[in-house]
């Protein structure tokens, strides 16, 4: 009896899950009409439009691209991180935020399953892949890494 109790718990349990992911994936309205750049920080470019992104990432220059959602709390934790890394290592790196809900394609494209998820592109190829929030320092030490 208590195993059919638990067994009914978990199954529970499993589908608020999936319909809370569901739902979130949902909350996305389509693709934004062009790229823009954030203040007067053009070292952190904040992607509205896929059409220049390969540009972007196909530079000598690496690109440190977060993969993100205006609703994720990690996302957001991440932001300011994201901000300081380009004011530090302006010329040496650009950091460019793609939101997950307005560019899907892009997300699955690069195979990106949970946010934040940060690729570190440079002449168009991956040199580093990381999901989760992370520090400046850290960060600014891969990017050293794979320069």
């Amino acid at each position: 009896m208590k195993k059919m109790q638990r067994t009914s718990q978990i199954s529970v349990l499993m589908a608020i899950f999936l319909s809370l992911l569901v739902s979130c994936n949902q909350a996305g309205n389509g693709n934004q009409s062009k790229m823009a750049d954030k203040g007067n920080e053009k070292n952190l470019v904040v992607v509205k439009d896929m059409s220049k992104f390969t540009e972007i990432i196909n530079g000598d220059t690496p690109v440190l691209v977060d993969f993100y959602a205006d609703w994720c709390a990690p996302c957001k934790m991440m932001s300011p991180i994201l901000e300081q890394l380009s004011k530090e290592m302006q010329g040496s790196v650009r950091v460019v935020k793609v939101n997950v809900d307005n560019n899907r394609e892009a997300a699955m494209q690069y195979g990106v399953r949970n946010i934040p998820t940060m690729l570190l592109f440079r002449n168009g190829q991956i040199k580093w892949q990381g999901v989760g929030v992370m520090q400046a320092d850290q960060l600014k030490s891969i990017i050293q890494q794979n320069s």
